[in-house]
């Protein structure tokens, strides 16, 4: 039998998933995206079957394709009205990438909010004007308050002479500073 490198995955014992009930390895991301989940579900009364996971952003680059995850999207009634993104470490250094995420996820419309967090805490992302409305877990809005603040819909498109400079600035925030290598899933470099 051949040795095969340990996988990341099979060096941290498993947890389940809150929105899947998969079992998934117990990594710092992964602490932060379930807490995460619990507290949309538990405090601020989002749904469950409104919350996806590992939404895909494809960019290509210095002959590079990579794919960058969103870990929560939250869609009510088929549109995406907010993303949350965890990772360990300061959460005011990821905002940028965070926002151009947001602003990237969907082809038609730039998703009007966002969250970048850490455990400890959060940001309230406007997407539209790019900068951080509000600060702490209890800042991330309740389903109704979610709602409300996206009542004018269609938020507006990504202008098309923009497109390249989202895509340069979330490439470079998820390519330049990771503290673990990525994933390599049929050829694309996966950043979770």
């Amino acid at each position: 039998m051949a040795n095969r490198a340990q996988e990341p995955a099979d060096l941290f014992p498993r947890v389940p998933c809150l929105v899947t009930g998969r079992l998934v390895p117990d990594t710092d991301r992964e602490r932060i995206r379930q807490a995460l989940a619990r507290h949309l579900v538990d405090e601020k009364g989002h749904r469950l079957d409104e919350l996806e996971l590992d939404r895909g952003i494809t960019l290509e680059r210095e002959g590079r394709r990579i794919l960058v995850l969103v870990d929560i999207a939250v869609r009510v009634a088929g549109r995406t009205l907010m993303i949350l993104r965890g990772n360990p470490g300061s959460v005011v250094t990821r905002e940028a990438g965070t926002i151009a995420a947001a602003r990237l996820l969907e082809p038609d419309y730039v998703v009007p909010w966002a969250v970048q967090a850490n455990l400890d805490e959060a940001a309230l992302l406007d997407v539209r004007r790019k900068k951080a409305v509000a600060y702490g877990w209890d800042a991330i809005p309740t389903r109704a308050r979610l709602v409300e603040m996206t009542r004018q819909w269609p938020p507006p498109a990504l202008p098309p002479e923009r497109v390249a400079l989202e895509r340069q600035i979330l490439f470079s925030y998820e390519t330049h500073w990771r503290m673990r290598p990525p994933e390599v899933v049929d050829g694309t470099l996966v950043y979770r």
